[in-house]
């Protein structure tokens, strides 16, 4: 079976990536002992969740894109914290934890560009000075 990607969502590299994320998330906590069925759940939802809402961002504009994709690079700053508690509690070889950081680490680093990109084109002179007085004209005055 000739397995091509159907739609343009598979062409972007950060949902690919995600979705490498999430297998070796899956991998990683299969081989957790039994008391650890909690991180395992947690991690699995974490994992599961960065390409769903990269997948919902693509299907939206400007600010609703953008909070699709903060919501996974959170989850993806989640999966960070807890490689670093699999590895102070020594549950899966540390190869495959740096590997899977790495991964999360590079999933976050598109996920802020895209986060950016998304706001910019909502408002794509909000840099402009025109722009700063009109934040400027709202802001609270505190006086001395």
């Amino acid at each position: 079976m000739d397995r091509r990607p159907r739609n343009d969502l598979h062409q972007l590299d950060v949902y690919r990536c995600a979705l490498e994320l999430y297998r070796r998330v899956g991998r990683m906590v299969a081989g957790f002992p039994r008391g650890e069925a909690d991180l395992r759940s947690q991690m699995r939802r974490a994992a599961r969740s960065v390409p769903f809402n990269i997948g919902e961002g693509v299907g939206k504009r400007g600010r609703a894109r953008a909070a699709a994709y903060e919501i996974a690079l959170g989850e993806t700053k989640e999966l960070l914290v807890a490689f670093d508690c699999i590895e102070i509690d020594q549950l899966a070889p540390l190869p495959d934890v740096h590997a899977a950081a790495d991964l999360a680490d590079r999933v976050a680093a598109m996920l802020t560009k895209l986060i950016r990109s998304a706001l910019e084109t909502e408002h794509p002179h909000a840099s402009e000075p025109a722009a700063s007085a009109n934040r400027a004209s709202w802001a609270v005055d505190r006086g001395p």
